[in-house]
């Protein structure tokens, strides 16, 4: 028989958030604690333990490492499976990589950064940022559980236009937009924002509610 040696199974997760009155998207990192690269910024991760999901594993990274407890986390989806046989110093791993949506600034233990900045990270989570952000830019609009997460119940054009801007790196046209929320038998108009809400065109923003 040959001996093989299994890879070891870990949990990283992106925490983002989308904070409407600084209109900011931003996502999470936080200290390590130990060796590798312990005092270095990355993202919240653990190794999936013994007779536990990954689901509940993310949870666990996410309030161990990064301070966020489950209450605070609206929306966690998978984003993809990461491998290498130089990912992790310690030994040969695969990461199982999670999106989760939390609570605006959820956490004090959380360095947040703006969503399109990407820093000197450890192992390849600067590659998993990369593929969560296009996970969040495909799922925007269309997935209402991710999207209302982000957005939340209410919300205005301004907060959809703006969030769109800093989720694709580009600025939607106010128009089309406006006819695409008008569109979406998800969404109900119920008036409009408060006055410091406004289109780029001036104008009071229409307020959205999520059916």
């Amino acid at each position: 028989m040959t001996d093989r040696q299994q890879p070891l199974i870990a949990i990283d997760v992106v925490p983002i958030a989308y904070d409407a009155p600084s209109t900011e998207l931003v996502y999470g990192t936080a200290i390590r604690q130990y060796e590798p690269f312990a005092g270095q910024r990355a993202l919240p991760g653990v190794l999936l333990g013994t007779d536990e999901t990954l689901h509940d594993a993310a949870l666990r990274a996410l309030a161990s490492k990064a301070g966020i407890a489950e209450h605070q986390v609206r929306h966690l989806t998978q984003v993809g499976a990461f491998d290498g046989p130089a990912r992790d110093p310690r030994d040969k791993a695969i990461s199982i990589a999670f999106l989760a949506v939390v609570a605006p600034y959820a956490s004090e233990d959380t360095k947040w950064s703006l969503w399109p900045a990407t820093p000197a990270l450890p192992f390849d989570h600067a590659s998993i940022i990369d593929a969560a952000r296009d996970t969040a830019r495909t799922r925007l609009w269309v997935d209402q559980a991710f999207t209302q997460a982000l957005t939340g119940d209410e919300f205005s054009t301004a907060d959809a236009s703006t969030l769109t801007a800093q989720m694709t790196r580009k600025k939607p046209d106010a128009g089309n937009l406006n006819r695409t929320l008008r569109g979406d038998d998800r969404l109900t108009q119920v008036g409009t924002a408060e006055r410091m809400k406004r289109t780029p065109g001036g104008r009071p923003a229409n307020l959205w509610r999520w059916n």
